[in-house]
């Protein structure tokens, strides 16, 4: 019932932002989609997971460039978002409400590559997101590529706000979890980390990792 009411916290908050502005961060795509698209291009990716995909600034990235994405959220605002952006573009995305604490509903080996930006920073317990790495790990094809961005606690927000758990923050109505580069560590058994760098993407601090599935 915990899991429950987290999942649902979090989606009434961010059912509430894109309802106040569809394009919360904006209409570019991040940096860090900028990187990992020039890496799945190199490596012929060629279908993917977005796991909280939002408005989709990110998705139609990849989508604008032929790469299928299934886009996950459980902000059923965002997906209306991103689903009409999907019908006007007519761009191979296929949207959907979803809770990650569940199994992921895909077949195993059935994606090039997973991707997240700053979506694991939500407040999941660890024991969550050893699940949903596991749950990765499963739905990507053998030496499949694990991209994802976290904020750390180099990040100046860390420690505002009111803890409401380790390395969780209540801030400002946003519950964030905080991460330690032994948690990054601690998640990716059964991959391989390709590389692991520091990035400054106002106002936020990130580690963002490239990953491939052993």
């Amino acid at each position: 019932m915990e899991s429950q009411a987290k999942g649902k916290h979090n989606g009434e908050v961010w059912n509430k932002v894109y309802k106040s502005d569809n394009a919360f961060f904006g209409q570019d795509a991040s940096n860090f989609a900028l990187l990992c698209f020039n890496h799945m291009k190199m490596n012929n990716v060629r279908r993917i997971l977005e796991l909280g995909a939002g408005h989709g600034r990110d998705t139609t990235l990849f989508a604008s460039n032929g790469i299928e994405v299934e886009a996950v959220d459980y902000s059923n605002v965002a997906i209306q978002i991103l689903d009409k952006i999907t019908k006007e573009k007519k761009l191979p995305i296929t949207p959907r409400i979803f809770d990650v604490r569940r199994a992921l509903p895909f077949p195993d080996s059935y994606f090039d590559a997973v991707y997240s930006h700053m979506f694991l920073n939500m407040r999941f317990s660890l024991d969550e997101l050893h699940f949903l790495f596991s749950e990765k790990r499963r739905v990507l094809k053998q030496k499949g590529f694990n991209f994802f961005s976290v904020r750390n606690h180099n990040d100046k927000s860390y420690g505002e706000g009111v803890q409401i758990d380790k390395g969780i923050y209540d801030i400002n109505g946003f519950q964030i979890r905080f991460f330690t580069e032994k948690e990054i560590q601690d998640l990716l058994e059964g991959f391989e980390m390709l590389w692991m760098g520091e990035e400054n993407e106002e106002p936020v601090n990130l580690y963002i990792v490239f990953s491939k599935k052993i």
